[in-house]
Formats: C-alpha cells, sequence, structure tokens
C-alpha cells in the first residue's frame, strides 16, 4: 500500500506464521528490491557434504545505497534470481563488523531460520500452490487457460453447501429447518448450474442435504463462547495419549474475505474467519492451556479427511489471516461437513517453507516470459511429469499437451504419456502449431501491462497513483448516504458513497484521472488493509463517489483492526479507490483460442480461422415468401447485397459497414428473417451498448428475446428481454423454457460462460462491432454456432490494444480484417450513408474510403444545421457592433451554410497542459463550451449535440464545464462509435510550441470514426501548426484549403463573448429547443414545408472572412 523507502526489511521473529507487519512490503518498495549486481555473487551451494562457498548478494536497498549480504542454504539454493529481480527477505539481519566491503548486515536463509520471496509482487493463489507438490505444471497452465466449459457436480454441491453453511454463521441459526431454507434458496440460485450438469431440482435438494447433515451437530458442538467436552479438535501431530484439544468458535469474523498478500507473494479468498478458543491439554496439570484468535476456517464437502491438499491451502491461509488481522495465526481450521471433523492444522515450518521454494519456482516460471532481453526464450511452463495415471486424469490434460506440442516443440514418443500425447496433438500441424504460439505469446504481452499495473496497489502510495490517474486518495466513507431506489435492484450487494478527507488546501477533482462510471476498482485502507473489497464505479463527480461492490464495509469492525497496529489507540479509517486492472480475463480469452486446438474442439473453425479455408457460399439464396420479403423491402440494393450474401453462406460472411449505412439496419432485418425461416440466432459484440442498440430495433419483434448479462450495464430500454424480467424459475423445465425456448439470444462476447451454453446450438452467430474485437476474443462464441456473420468496418476503430509489442506483433488485427484481407469475395459492402452530408461525407471518403462512400438521398447529400432561433446569436452583439473588427467568429461557424470547418486557434493561444501524465487544453475547452452553450440558446436541443476529443481528461474538463447541459454527450473517440448527432464539435487538444501531437492523432481510424459522427455540422477545434505535423492531418488540411473550410480565430476570441454567455439559459431557448423535439435537420422549415430561407451573414463579419472567398461563400450560402 504506502511504499516504505527507507530501511524496512522486515525484523520479525524466525517463525513464518509471525503477526502481519505493520506495513506491506513490495517489489515498488526501494528498500526491499534486490538489484542484484552479479549472478556470481549469490552462494549456489546445495546442502553441503564439504565447506560450502560462500559468495555474498549484494543488493541495493534503499536511496542511500545500503547493501546487504544474504546467503542461501539448503533447498533455498535452488531459487532461480536473476539481475534485476525483486526479493522480500523475512527475518532478521545481522549487522556485520566494519569492514572494507559496503555490506552492512547479513543475513542466512536456510531450512531452519527466515523466509525468501521471490518476486513478490506476483500473486499465486493458495489453491494453486496447494496443488503444486504433485505438478508445478498444473497449476500454471490453470492460470493461463481458465476454462468455463468444464464443470464438476462436486464442484456445484461444494459451492452450495459453503454458501448454506456460510449463511447459518451469518445469521447465527442452525436449525434444521432454517438449512432446509437455505439449501432451497441456493438451489434456485443455482439453476443456471444445474442446467450445466444436467441435474433436476430434486436431485440437487438430495445431493445438498446430504452433505449438510453434519451441520447442526457441528453448531451443537463447535458454536459456543467456552469449549464443550464433545468439541474435541483432531489434530494430526497430537501424540498419543496426550489427551483432546477443545474448540469453541466464539465469533464470526467475516466470510469469502478476499485477502492479497504481497509480503507473501499470495492471496486466497477463505470461506470464513473466526474467532476461535483453543483448550490444549497441559499434563501433568490439570488446567488446560487457552489460546484465542482469528482462525481461518475451510470447508470441504468431500470425504477424505486432512489431505495434503487441503491441509497445504489451509496452512497458506494463515499467513494471509496473519497479515489481515495482524496478529500471530499458528494454526488453520479444517472442517469436513461429511464426516462432521473439525481438524486443526498447524502452520509447520518445514510445510510453510516448502510451499513458498514451490511458489518461488512458480514465480519465476511466470516471469520468464517478460524478459525481453532475453536472445533465446526460456521455458515459461515446468516440464510435464509424464505420469500416466496422474496425467490421465487431469483436467488439465488437453490444455498441457497443446502447450507441449504447439509452444514447447516437444516430440514424444518414448515417455509413459506418449500415446496420450499422439491422441491430443496429431492434428496440429506445424502451420497450426506456429498460429496458437504466436497468438499466445501476443496475449501475454498483452497481460504483462494488467499485471504491472496491478501492483501498483501496493507498490505505489495513494497520492503517487493519484497523480497518475489510477486512484482517489484519502477518502473517507459518506455515513449519511442512502441507497438510491434506482440502485436498490443492482447486482451489486452493498452501495457506499466516498468524499474526499477534509484537508489543507483545494482538493484536487475525482473527475481529473482515468476512472470512469463502470470502471472495476479495489478498495482498501490506508495504509495496512490491502483489497477489502472489489466492485464497480456507480456515479463520479468532482467532489465524491458511488460504489457498489460485493463485501460490507464495517468501520468499527476497521477501525478496531488499524488500532492493534496503531501506536496510539484509536485511528480514523482512511480509504484509497484504485482502479482494478481485471486481468483474470485474459484466461478466458486464451482459453477461447485454445478451444479451437483440441482434439475435441472447434474443428470447423480451426479450419476457416486458422488455415483460412475458403468459404462456401450457394448459388442461389432459398425461396423467400411474401412474408420475408417484407421485413427487407425497405432495405437498398447494397443492405439487400447483404442480405443474400448471409443467406447464401455455409461458413461465414463479412459485412463491411461504413459509417451511417445502415449496419445496425441490416442486423435487425437479417434476425427477423432467419427466425421467419425457423432459424436460431446468437448476436454478440464486445459491448454492451452495441447488443442493445440492436436490440431496441427488436422491442416490438414477435418472436422471443433472450439478453444475457450483468442487468447493471444492459440498457433500461432492453430490460424486458432479461431473465431478471421474467417470472422466476422454480424448476429446472422452467428455466430450460426461458433458456432454451427463445429463437434469439443476445449477449456479449466475454458472457458466453452462462450455462445455456453447455446445452444450446445456434444455426447462426451474428457479431457487431466485429473489426473491434481481437481475434481470441472473437473466435468465443463463435463455436456455439453453424454458420457466422461478421459486421465491422476496419477503416474505423481497431481492437484496443495497450501493449505496444502486442500492437506490433497483430494482436490488433482482427478476425474481420485477417478473413477480410484472406478472401475478398466473402464481403459485401454498404456504400450508401444516410448520416453525413456531402461536405462531412466529402472529408472520410477523400481521405479513408477512396471516394467509395455515397449519400443515400439528395436530402441527406443537402442537409444543414438550422438554428431554430437565432436571437441569442445576434444578440451578441447588439446593433452593427461586433466583438472584433473582421466580425464574429461565432456566427461564421454558425451560419447554416458552414457544414464542415476547421478552427484554428493559433492566435489565441490555446496551449495544451498536463493534469500528471494526462493532457488537457482549457482554453478549447471554454471554446467548445462556448459553442455548445449558444446552440442550446439558440433552441437546439441538447441531445442533438455531441462533443468528441482524444483524450480522456479532456473528456472530464469538458464533462465539468458543460454540467448544466447533462444531456450533451461528451465522448473519446473509442466511445464515440455507434453514435451520430446533428452537431459535432471536436476538441484535438494538441497546441504546443515543440509541435507534439502525440501518436493518437495519428491514428487515422479513430479521426474516421470522429468525423464520421455527425450528421449537418462538423466543428473541429484545434492548433494547425501543432497538428499539421502529423501526415495524416497533413493531407486533411491540404483538402480543408482547397475548400476554404478553414477559419483562423481571432486573438482571444474566448474573451470576446463572455459577458454575453455567463448568464444561465433562458427559459425561452429551453422552450423552443422542446418546441423542436420532432425536427430533423435538413431543408425543410418544421412543420411548414417550406424551404429555408437564406440567411446572410452580418456585414461586420465580412472582415473575418477577407481573403477566404470560398469559405465566406460557404457561409453566404452561396457556394
Amino acid at each position: 500500500m504506502t511504499p516504505r523507502r527507507r530501511n524496512c526489511i522486515k525484523k520479525q521473529g524466525v517463525k513464518p506464521p509471525a503477526p502481519s507487519p505493520s506495513k506491506v512490503f513490495s517489489a515498488g518498495d526501494v528498500d526491499i528490491s534486490a538489484l542484484l549486481e552479479g549472478a556470481e555473487d549469490w552462494d549456489w551451494d546445495d546442502v553441503p557434504t564439504f565447506t560450502p562457498k560462500k559468495s555474498p548478494v549484494k543488493k541495493t536497498l534503499d536511496p542511500l545505497g545500503e547493501r546487504r549480504m544474504v546467503i542461501l542454504r539448503d533447498d533455498w539454493t535452488t531459487t532461480d534470481i536473476r539481475i534485476g529481480d525483486t526479493i522480500n527477505v523475512l527475518g532478521t539481519f545481522d549487522i556485520v563488523t566494519p569492514s572494507t566491503s559496503s555490506i552492512t548486515r547479513s543475513i542466512i536463509i536456510s531450512s531452519k531460520f527466515h523466509l525468501l520471496i521471490h518476486h513478490p509482487d506476483l500473486l499465486l493463489t493458495a489453491t494453486a500452490l496447494s496443488n503444486a507438490p504433485q505438478c508445478r505444471r498444473k497449476p500454471l497452465l490453470s492460470h493461463l487457460v481458465r476454462s468455463t466449459s468444464d464443470t464438476a457436480p462436486a464442484l456445484v454441491w461444494g459451492n452450495m453447501l459453503h454458501e448454506v453453511m456460510q449463511s447459518c454463521l451469518t445469521e447465527g441459526r442452525w436449525e434444521t429447518v432454517f438449512i432446509d431454507q437455505k439449501i432451497d434458496q441456493v438451489i434456485l440460485k443455482g439453476l443456471n448450474e444445474l442446467i450445466k450438469i444436467d441435474m433436476t431440482v430434486e436431485a440437487a435438494k438430495r445431493e445438498v442435504t446430504a452433505r449438510a447433515k453434519g451441520l447442526v451437530a457441528f453448531s451443537e458442538r463447535y458454536i459456543s463462547d467456552s469449549s464443550k467436552p464433545s468439541a474435541i479438535l483432531s489434530n494430526t501431530r497430537a501424540s498419543h495419549g496426550q489427551g483432546d484439544s477443545l474448540l469453541a468458535v466464539a465469533e464470526l469474523l467475516d466470510i469469502e474475505e478476499d485477502i492479497w498478500s504481497p509480503t507473501y507473494g499470495i492471496k486466497g479468498k477463505l470461506d470464513a474467519t473466526v474467532h476461535a478458543i483453543i483448550s490444549d491439554p497441559n499434563p501433568p496439570f490439570p488446567q488446560p492451556v487457552l489460546s484465542s484468535g482469528p482462525k481461518p476456517l475451510e470447508i470441504k464437502t468431500g470425504r477424505a479427511v486432512a489431505g495434503m491438499e487441503h491441509r497445504a491451502q489451509t496452512m497458506l491461509y494463515t499467513l494471509l489471516a496473519a497479515e489481515r488481522y495482524g496478529v500471530e495465526v499458528p494454526a488453520g481450521l479444517l472442517y469436513y461437513t461429511q464426516s462432521e471433523e473439525v481438524v486443526r492444522v498447524p502452520a509447520g515450518r518445514n510445510e510453510i517453507r516448502g510451499l513458498i521454494v514451490a511458489r518461488n519456482e512458480m514465480a519465476s516460471y511466470m516471469m520468464r516470459r517478460s524478459r525481453a532481453e532475453d536472445a533465446v526464450p526460456e521455458p515459461f511452463l515446468p516440464p510435464a511429469i509424464n505420469d500416466e495415471r496422474v496425467c490421465k486424469r487431469c483436467y488439465a490434460l488437453d490444455t498441457c499437451m497443446l502447450y507441449r506440442k504447439a509452444v514447447e516443440n516437444v516430440e514424444d514418443t518414448t515417455s509413459p504419456t506418449a500415446d496420450i500425447y499422439d491422441l491430443k496433438t496429431s492434428h496440429l500441424t506445424p502451420a497450426r502449431s506456429s498460429f496458437f504460439k504466436q497468438w499466445e505469446a501476443l496475449i501475454s504481452l498483452e497481460e504483462q501491462d494488467l499485471v504491472r499495473f496491478k501492483k501498483e496497489l501496493w507498490t505505489m502510495c495513494a497520492a503517487e497513483r493519484e497523480a497518475k490517474g489510477r486512484c482517489f486518495s484519502s477518502m473517507v466513507l459518506d455515513s449519511s448516504f442512502r441507497v438510491p431506489s434506482t440502485l436498490e435492484s443492482k447486482i451489486h450487494r452493498f452501495t457506499y458513497r466516498f468524499t474526499r478527507q477534509a484537508m489543507a488546501g483545494e482538493p484536487t477533482s475525482l473527475l481529473n484521472g482515468h476512472i470512469n462510471s463502470g470502471d472495476a476498482v479495489t478498495v482498501s485502507v490506508e495504509p495496512n488493509l490491502l483489497a477489502l473489497t472489489r466492485g464497480f464505479i456507480v456515479d463520479l463527480t468532482t467532489t465524491e463517489v458511488v460504489v457498489g461492490v460485493d463485501h460490507k464495509l464495517c468501520l468499527d469492525a476497521i477501525s478496531m483492526r488499524l488500532s492493534k497496529s496503531a501506536r496510539h489507540g484509536q485511528v480514523s479509517v482512511i480509504f484509497r479507490i484504485d482502479k482494478d486492472e481485471l486481468f483474470g480475463g485474459m484466461g478466458r480469452i486464451r482459453d477461447n483460442l485454445a478451444q479451437l486446438f483440441y482434439t475435441d474442439g472447434d474443428t470447423r473453425r480451426l479450419e476457416m480461422v486458422v488455415d483460412l479455408k475458403v468459404p462456401v457460399f450457394d448459388e442461389h439464396p432459398p425461396y423467400l415468401t411474401p412474408e420475408l420479403l417484407s421485413y427487407t423491402k425497405h432495405l437498398n440494393a447494397n443492405q439487400a447485397q447483404a442480405m443474400r450474401k448471409v443467406l447464401t453462406a455455409q461458413d461465414y460472411a463479412l459485412i463491411l459497414g461504413m459509417p451511417g449505412t445502415g449496419k445496425t439496419t441490416v442486423i435487425a432485418a437479417l434476425i427477423k428473417t432467419l427466425v421467419a425461416m425457423g432459424k436460431t440466432i446468437l448476436l454478440t459484440s464486445y459491448t454492451h451498448s452495441a447488443v442493445d442498440t440492436i436490440l431496441a430495433k427488436l422491442v416490438d419483434a414477435d418472436f422471443g428475446v433472450l439478453r444475457l448479462g450483468n442487468i447493471d450495464k444492459i440498457h433500461p430500454d432492453v430490460h424486458k428481454f432479461t431473465l431478471a424480467h421474467r417470472r422466476t424459475p422454480v424448476t429446472i423445465e422452467q428455466l430450460e423454457h426461458q433458456l432454451m425456448t427463445p429463437p434469439v439470444v443476445a449477449t456479449t462476447c466475454l458472457s458466453i460462460d452462462h450455462g445455456l451454453f453447455s446445452r444450446r446450438k445456434f444455426d447462426y452467430c451474428i457479431v457487431d462491432e466485429a473489426s473491434q474485437i481481437t481475434l481470441p476474443t472473437c473466435v468465443g462464441p463463435l463455436r456455439y454456432a453453424d454458420t457466422f456473420v461478421l459486421v465491422g468496418d476496419h477503416f474505423q476503430l481497431p481492437p484496443l490494444v495497450r501493449n505496444r509489442a502486442a500492437r506490433k506483433g497483430g494482436l490488433d488485427v482482427s478476425l474481420f480484417r485477417r478473413l477480410s484481407d484472406a478472401h475478398p469475395h466473402a464481403v459485401v459492402d454498404l456504400a450508401y450513408q444516410y448520416r453525413m452530408n456531402e461536405d462531412i461525407m466529402l472529408l472520410s471518403n477523400k481521405l479513408i474510403y477512396g471516394d467509395r462512400l455515397r449519400c443515400g438521398s439528395e436530402a441527406v447529400a443537402r442537409q444543414c444545421l438550422f438554428l431554430p432561433d437565432r436571437t441569442f446569436l445576434k444578440g451578441l452583439h447588439p446593433g452593427s457592433s461586433s466583438c472584433h473588427s473582421d466580425g464574429c467568429w461565432m456566427e461564421a461557424l454558425l451560419a447554416e451554410s458552414c457544414k464542415a470547418v476547421f478552427v484554428d486557434t493559433d492566435d489565441l493561444p490555446a496551449h495544451d497542459s498536463r493534469v500528471g501524465d494526462l493532457v488537457e487544453n482549457k482554453i478549447e475547452a471554454e471554446l467548445v463550451r462556448q459553442l455548445a452553450d449558444t446552440l442550446v440558446r439558440s433552441g437546439m436541443r441538447e441531445d442533438q449535440i455531441g462533443i468528441i476529443t482524444l483524450y480522456r481528461q479532456q473528456v472530464k474538463l469538458l464533462t465539468h464545464l458543460l454540467q448544466g447541459h447533462k444531456d450533451i454527450e461528451v465522448l473519446t473517440a473509442d466511445r464515440s462509435q455507434g453514435r451520430d448527432k446533428d452537431c459535432i464539435i471536436i476538441s484535438m487538444v494538441r497546441s504546443n510550441e515543440s509541435k507534439s501531437t502525440g501518436d493518437l492523432v495519428k491514428d487515422w481510424r479513430r479521426m474516421n470514426v470522429s468525423f464520421t459522427r455527425a450528421r449537418s455540422k462538423l466543428i473541429i477545434i484545434g492548433s494547425r501548426k501543432t497538428l499539421q505535423e502529423a501526415a495524416l492531418l497533413s493531407e486533411f488540411f491540404d483538402l480543408m484549403d482547397g475548400r476554404g473550410w478553414i477559419l483562423p480565430l481571432p486573438p482571444n476570441a474566448h474573451l470576446l463573448h463572455t459577458i454575453a454567455l455567463s448568464s444561465p439559459t433562458t427559459p425561452s431557448s429551453k422552450r423552443i429547443a422542446e418546441t423542436m423535439s420532432g425536427y430533423t435537420a435538413g431543408h425543410e422549415n418544421a412543420g411548414t414545408g417550406r424551404p429555408l430561407k437564406k440567411l446572410k451573414v452580418p456585414a461586420p463579419q465580412l472582415g473575418l472572412l477577407k481573403g477566404r472567398p470560398i469559405l465566406r461563400d460557404v457561409v453566404n450560402g452561396d457556394a
């Protein structure tokens, strides 16, 4: 959490399960970073039979250059430590006798003393580590590839029983009637899981009830403030005849507690944490020894007692509990529901050391992929154990064999698993293996950036991370907050509001940074309690943030924990809210890719996507009845051609939908036609908004539609399609009817883990925005359909890829682009657009599309922005006065005939500036505000106006300036795709003496998206001198110059209308906007049908246009 920069090597006792440190140490702390000067300095000796050679390890511990020597003994010598690696040493250093060496302290890490954590910023799960003793490879493969397709019944029963017991612990009720009620509730809640394993409610009730039979006896025996004679606590290490230990579970501290420990490099979710009182015999004395404190209680629903994996997991949980609660936790509790036995699991020194050594080995393998300097890549997976009996039963067998063949290039003909290897990999040609290896490596490159951001939660203090825009520091819980009714039905369990802690000076706005509404976040307490809960931003203003989370935040309990480590009693609870990089999703994306290559995987898509097999089309489309034709009669020739292409496709079809060409209309017509033909459709896209935009066109359809996904993120207009708005099923048959009956199922590409997909196969899968989706993500839903349709435009936004090396390697090449480049005959263009007038269309047509775009009608081509009431605009300068001797720049821009214009700010000037590492331009933002305000005061509806910028900080600045205009959307280019407005104002931001444009304005696809959002007027504001340094924009300026569409602003233009624009929007202009609610920009006056009267520009303005005859003619309407 808060970095410790001076002399902070941990100085606690030798025993590993010691009290939690008062500080959280981590890789980002300079004081514990081991910047190794030479591998030869390490002591690499094995457990010696001779006098070992002692080579010191030198490492920089703090900025002052203190050096310490670390000597490895026994099994620690196998630790694969390299120059530059980060380690965390847990133990006490000895002072070195002064000598000529610069080393001040030393420590020996041996089998008896101390611990060393290698790469502590890699948090491995305790569950994975508990599986490591048998096979190091399996947990790493499970981390890489997270399959959602296989669900074992035992796992389902275990999850349900966990929830039942946790409810009993939470509510303090253990009577049979209550337990039966909870079993019924968890079964109904888990019907989706029962669908996956094909089990009825009745059978589930029998299974869970049988496993829960010991809960009543558990409570009678162990739930108490003091131990009972029958509350025997088993101990696998107890000596025979020593006597029985007794257990009392006095209090529940937490359930499902998610604890991250950068100290030990592990994390885990504890089933329950309890305050336990243990009474141990103390022969020969009659009085037992009592001990109490927090203990992890791990719940197991199987029959095995104290198995090795279970004990290992529980031991690691003692380290996490000690970290979280700040006290020593010498043992954990393991409860087997079917044996009614609770086992004490001591945190044994030898076992903990063995687990940490295994953890270090796994972490070392994981870090090898990030060593870019390696000329020859090292293996990032341990060798296979090649045990036929064990491997054949392993859940990771398919993944293991795939990586051996495709990534590790293994040729296995002699090992005990050679026959299995051949069976699983014989279909993988060199080309297929190379494809998997390439794309798997690209995914890993992208993952590295997410891991780097994740560790900032504990390697950077909150203020530092806030300066980079990824954290809110110094936050306090607002106890007066009452959850609005609009949030009560949301999926998150708890909702809280946070505000800034009272402090000296002006607090930084919460809008300054990368965190936005809807983003995933982690809530921690500074400086000790890391990741107390996780959730999403629900609402965000300049001064407060509302967060929906999965865990209750109790201030009293948190204060009590903090006070234990505080030197002076009660302490205040200060929170930090960090943006959470959900890199766990990469495992599911890898699974999408791997599913193509398994022997029982998606062979057909393997041939199409990897082998690039030529797609086949029927010669003639199927016969369409008059009813079917009724769904397509409104389509133009291009759109009808797209429909024909899909209906004749045996494998797939690609629809290239240029801006404004009616992609959504085509998809909706296609869905209606296919349903009428008796077909089933899976509709997907990367974003919820794209899915819901299409569904909005199906709200009146006479067939069933099922919308799957998080109700929080689904548009209210299509809530009627969700399961939440249907009668709650109480049987599998009812749920099956809801899931299996609708011919159309819609969800995002990353939400295909629903139980429905284990049971249904569709005739067609339609993917919208396919050109914005990475290939491994896009192939996920395709395996659930016979034929797929990709709809996109690779001349607009590409897939979002953060890592530069991944982009350079091709991760931003979508499946849409791969297939369209390989098989152009599979592509049909939509070229007739119904959005932009011909002036706006000209920009993208010349710069991007090679004149392929066409206006869909003459009305579209000629449309202009008509201001319902120009009174306010004329009132900016009463009489014949003007704001400038060259005329009024505002009137020039808002003339009806001025349809596309670049507003040059070089004479103001309007320089960009930085907020941390974020870019904004305050003068540009003020110009945009004035334009938007004038448009609204002139009678335009706010929802007719859109503002686009490439920079998130500029979005926040503009949002703040326009907070009085709630319906004016302010968007980044990425978020604007799919939207259109009558008037679009683009703020280019970059303006500086060094003429640095940054990378974003060089992306022609983002610029294309920005330009093509406007229907009637496009205003682009920026610095010509700066922007023309970018090659694409240089072409843009040549085009604008040729048309006379550049308007230089006079000096101090942003100050010339300050008085007129400082008053609030007048009621009259709001009334005018309301009366214009049915108005569509064009050449007709609303309701009259009469041609618009040409409006001449007032005479004083002509000076501003002097020397620019084409723009002058455009403004006067004579062009």
